[in-house]
């Protein structure tokens, strides 16, 4: 998990503030990707906003780089009128979707690295998915993107992610199950876990 708790001296100019989940499954076969995530989460300057929003945009590329990998997407973008219920909403998403992992062995938060050992991965289950959880808070009275079901749209809007002023985001956490390179998500864990995702066209 890497996470920006609030950038320093990005004021919002209203009350209006997105809050957007995007989260994109991948076949196991992306095992580089998963290498290059714990790389960049234990590299990233998650003390500032400029290093945080770097992270960003490597992120949305490295998405970009495997996208024949894609299996399956979530994608949900609301708009709300104050910080505060902006604050609840991400900390809801996040918190559901931290719940999901067995052990997160690598933590990134304002600079403050935290590594644990993971936990042994089943040997009875086949190997199948990695899931990449983006969570953004962003200013703006627009969604940032509405319901993904293609590799189209999905390419789309990890571009215009990418693309971003720096000056809109506000807040960012970036998940990734399994962290553990020794493991990856079952068939059976991606449907009970993320069962509300939905196969790419």
């Amino acid at each position: 998990m890497v996470q920006l708790e609030g950038a320093d001296g990005a004021e919002l100019t209203n009350e209006v503030v997105t809050v957007s989940l995007l989260q994109v499954a991948l076949r196991s076969d992306a095992r580089r990707l998963q290498v290059l995530l714990n790389e960049w989460g234990e590299t990233a300057d998650t003390a500032t906003p400029e290093g945080l929003f770097s992270l960003l945009q490597q992120v949305a590329q490295g998405l970009l780089d495997y996208s024949r990998y894609w299996s399956h997407v979530l994608a949900s973008s609301k708009t709300v009128n104050a910080y505060e219920e902006a604050e609840e909403v991400f900390n809801a998403w996040s918190l559901r979707e931290r719940s999901k992992f067995s052990t997160e062995t690598l933590t990134n938060v304002d600079g403050v690295i935290t590594k644990r050992s993971p936990v042994a991965p089943s040997v009875d289950d086949t190997p199948a998915y990695i899931v990449v959880t983006l969570i953004l808070g962003t200013e703006g009275d627009l969604p940032l993107f509405s319901e993904i079901y293609s590799a189209s749209a999905l390419r789309d809007v990890l571009d215009n992610i990418r693309m971003m002023q720096p000056l809109y985001l506000i807040v960012f956490e970036m998940l990734w199950s399994p962290q553990d390179l020794d493991d990856s998500l079952t068939e059976a864990e991606r449907v009970t876990e993320y069962g509300d995702m939905s196969e790419i066209a």
